[in-house]
């Protein structure tokens, strides 16, 4: 962390909180409930980073299997955008040490669950789906055009996802993907 950031933990009054889930003081975590709610958002979402990291690493678990039911920290109607990322803050630094922090990147939008890496998520939750929010069916290609490549779809959308999470200096790792094994899978599993 750098010292700008720990001035602004300590500013919110969080300072103790790592200490705390150290030691897995529940009674003492809980304390912090009330300072989460008004924390400034990028000292809370640094907070949570700095946990996440030294609690579940940096691979970013990508679930993709249509129907999943896995529990995901989910956007409420009212509760978009900023708020979101609060709570997802607020999830990492008040749930069990170690505990996945899932987001559904179909129902915030992929932009939403990219920021929500950097505010402690560890896991990324959704279906393959098309642009108008169709499931991709078996052995549909992606790429049109003399020039473009043409790979599975699930497969482009793999790639898509792998290079959003490292570009927040994670790694994917997927599971429940297709089994569907070609060239450009094998190539992404090996970059990872």
């Amino acid at each position: 962390m750098s010292v700008l950031v720990d001035q602004a933990i300590a500013a919110s009054g969080l300072s103790g909180l790592v200490s705390a889930r150290a030691h897995a003081d529940r009674a003492a975590i809980e304390s912090f409930r009330s300072a989460l709610g008004r924390a400034d958002l990028l000292a809370l979402g640094a907070l949570a980073d700095q946990v996440r990291a030294s609690e579940v690493g940096d691979a970013v678990r990508i679930h993709t299997e249509a129907g999943h039911s896995l529990p995901t920290v989910d956007a409420m109607s009212d509760d978009f955008g900023l708020a979101f990322l609060r709570r997802v803050a607020i999830e990492r630094l008040l749930g069990e040490h170690a505990a996945p922090v899932r987001v559904d990147w179909v129902r915030v939008g992929i932009e939403i669950a990219q920021v929500a890496l950097a505010f402690g998520t560890n896991e990324l939750v959704g279906a393959f789906v098309t642009k108008r929010g169709l499931p991709i069916a078996d052995g549909a290609m992606s790429g049109t055009g003399k020039k473009s490549e043409r790979i599975a779809m699930v497969d482009a959308k793999k790639q898509e996802l792998a290079k959003l999470v490292q570009r927040c200096g994670r790694r994917a790792v997927f599971v429940g993907v297709r089994q569907e094994v070609t060239d450009s899978t094998r190539a992404l599993e090996q970059q990872a």
